[in-house]
């Protein structure tokens, strides 16, 4: 019997209530084989692409077949390539920061001299892209040019919108009852699955068009393996959009993209049902995984004929998915480990977060506010005080029932002690972070420094180098991050929480008019100078200490959420058009710089915290200038027990 040729196998027969033979129809492939490809003939040369191309299957047939199925058959579900989806909402995201900005200088005319003619039709043409439901992403929309041999805008103003991808959903899963993916769509995802796998994303790139030409080789000769995985794959990833869109990877835009498919701004205010709803179950594919498992099979010399193909299958997609593996090695670049990408091992955010709770309670110590309270407290119990029954005796009344649950002062200095140094601390209860005040200085002098630079740069020096780099703040900010994490282990977390809500009481009690009356006072200040100047041996700078809380919690919740940029050896720390010209950025009217502080919070809390705490110039000047970093481990590192014997010995004690 002669031997079908590998590239030409005998075309599946239509199924039934389906858009036909045509949308499985096998497209023709450049020349045939007569035993499977090797793992080395699965890519075929440049040359091997003269083949007759893929015959275009219009979307009627979809429609047709959307029309003519009966009423009990059960639907499928819809085909959303997610990784395309995810690649359409990074590209939109882009475009609406580069929006944002055109805007906020047009908001501030007045002050930054408005748009150029220029830059108010780039705005408009911005907003019209992301108020449409066509593809922004240059990747997919190349692609799919090149593989339909026609321009984008013929394929966007064509009859068959097959091509034009909404938000990872292809034409023939646009209708009211979607189909499988036809022809062209299914080859247009596993090119783009193939060249992502490759690494080569970037159209501008010389060898974009040409790779493009070999994914379609690449694709065709295995065309039987790709089917068969696509098949698996929308078995094993059947989700909803809600998941989706909840994870980040796809556009909430996409809800309502079919029907009532008007623009974003309308369908947003529609009442009407909205498809595809948000609780749709759709089958998410990445193309990508696709690929990666295809290219496994060949280089493993699987053919669509083998007996175990849905096994080996189904053994890839599991070793597979989530690792990025199989590439050629004729697409790899020499791309040697950047060893700071885990910086977040030495850096941890939540220890940050932690020890800036820590911190604003260790200035507001340093003001007395808890002795204020603790007073206040003894004066209620003394009968002192003219409060009769309301909210302020009844938490003072639990506040003197529940003295025992509480931190100490003591245990409390404690904690100020192994988090900063700070005086008072007992020195057997910890190792003291000796390292802060000159590692918080310097970091604080660095920006403080460099935003000074960037104005008188731009009016007598913009010809000579700044004194302070961006590299200099990454350093200042990467010690003062990396020596916080490592004092923030431990009780740290669980305290931060008590002394918080500790605060919060605080600041209700304070302020209550009641207890304000008593003391004859305006505000929560007054009661503290009061009770300090009274019964506290003096008056304290609340002013200084209440700023120095405010703005340093500000600088450390900032270095909490730049650890990633603090981590990389390249690129902007500090935004220079945001420090420059901070109007030009819209900021929300709840926005808290406590908890996500911008780059002027961060230079307007460095000047305050210097201003306030009486730092000369010139030492400002002298700590921004880099110095070596401190020996700091990731984490706090016992002391082996022969050490501790042999200090013992001398005569020297340390804390168990």
């Amino acid at each position: 019997m002669a031997k079908t040729p590998r590239n030409s196998p005998p075309t599946p027969p239509p199924r039934r209530n389906h858009p036909g033979a045509a949308s499985h129809a096998r497209p023709p492939t450049a020349g045939t084989a007569k035993s499977p490809p090797s793992a080395a003939q699965a890519r075929p040369p440049v040359s091997a692409l003269a083949a007759p191309s893929v015959p275009m299957v219009p979307m009627s047939t979809f429609s047709s077949f959307a029309q003519s199925t009966s009423p009990g058959v059960r639907a499928m579900s819809r085909i959303l390539l997610i990784d395309l989806a995810e690649r359409e909402l990074q590209a939109r995201s882009r475009l609406k920061a580069r929006a944002d900005q055109l805007q906020a200088i047009d908001n501030t005319r007045d002050v930054s001299g408005g748009l150029s003619a220029d830059q108010q039709a780039e705005l408009k043409a911005l907003r019209d892209a992301l108020d449409a439901d066509q593809p922004v992403d240059i990747f997919y929309k190349t692609v799919a040019s090149q593989v339909a041999r026609r321009t984008w805008d013929d394929l966007v103003h064509g009859k068959d919108p097959e091509y034009v991808l909404k938000y990872g959903l292809f034409g023939s899963q646009q209708t009211t009852i979607p189909a499988d993916l036809g022809v062209n769509e299914r080859e247009i995802a596993s090119v783009c699955g193939l060249l992502e796998l490759d690494n080569i994303v970037d159209p501008t790139n010389s060898r974009f068009v040409r790779s493009v030409a070999e994914a379609q080789g690449e694709y065709r000769q295995n065309y039987d393996l790709f089917n068969a995985a696509y098949a698996l794959a929308k078995e094993r990833s059947v989700v909803t959009l809600q998941s989706q869109i909840d994870s980040g990877r796809l556009s909430p835009s996409i809800i309502g993209c079919i029907t009532p498919d008007a623009s974003i701004a309308e369908r947003v205010a529609a009442e009407a049902k909205q498809i595809p709803g948000a609780d749709e179950r759709v089958q998410a594919v990445s193309a990508k995984t696709v690929a990666q498992v295809v290219r496994r099979l060949v280089d493993d010399g699987v053919t669509a004929n083998d007996t175990w193909l849905t096994s080996r299958l189904d053994a890839a997609f599991n070793l597979l998915t989530g690792s990025i593996e199989g590439a050629p090695p004729s697409a790899l670049e020499i791309d040697l480990p950047d060893l700071e990408a885990s910086v977040d091992i030495d850096i941890v955010k939540e220890n940050l977060n932690a020890v800036q709770a820590i911190y604003f309670s260790y200035q507001l110590e340093e003001m007395r506010l808890y002795q204020v309270v603790e007073r206040i407290v003894d004066l209620f119990r003394q009968g002192l005080l003219p409060l009769g029954r309301g909210r302020v005796g009844d938490y003072l009344y639990r506040y003197y029932q529940k003295a025992g649950e509480r931190m100490t002062e003591s245990e409390r200095r404690d904690l100020y002690f192994r988090c900063f140094g700070a005086p008072g601390g007992n020195p057997q209860a910890g190792e003291p972070n000796r390292d802060f005040n000159e590692l918080w200085l310097r970091f604080l002098s660095a920006v403080s420094s460099f935003a000074r630079q960037l104005t008188v740069d731009r009016l007598l020096r913009s010809t000579v180098p700044m004194a302070v780099s961006q590299e200099q703040v990454r350093k200042a900010g990467r010690d003062l991050g990396a020596n916080l994490s490592r004092n923030g282990y431990g009780i740290a977390y669980n305290a931060a929480i008590e002394m918080q809500q500790s605060i919060l009481d605080f600041k209700t009690v304070l302020t209550d008019p009641d207890l304000r009356n008593v003391f004859g006072a305006r505000d929560m200040w007054q009661v503290i100078d009061l009770v300090n100047a009274n019964y506290l041996g003096g008056p304290r700078n609340t002013h200084r200490f209440r700023t120095q809380s405010r703005n340093g919690a500000i600088v450390i919740r900032w270095i909490a959420n730049h650890v990633e940029a603090l981590s990389n050896v390249s690129g902007p720390v500090l935004q220079v058009d945001q420090i420059v010209n901070p109007q030009m950025y819209r900021v929300d009217p709840d926005h808290k710089p406590t908890v996500d502080p911008t780059d002027w919070d961060l230079v307007n809390a460095c000047e305050q915290w210097l201003a306030v705490g009486g730092v000369q110039d010139q030492n400002i000047e002298q700590y921004a200038q880099p110095i070596e970093a401190p020996i700091t481990s990731s984490r706090p590192i016992g002391m082996p027990q022969f050490a501790r014997d042999a200090l013992d010995q001398a005569g020297i004690s340390l804390p168990a």
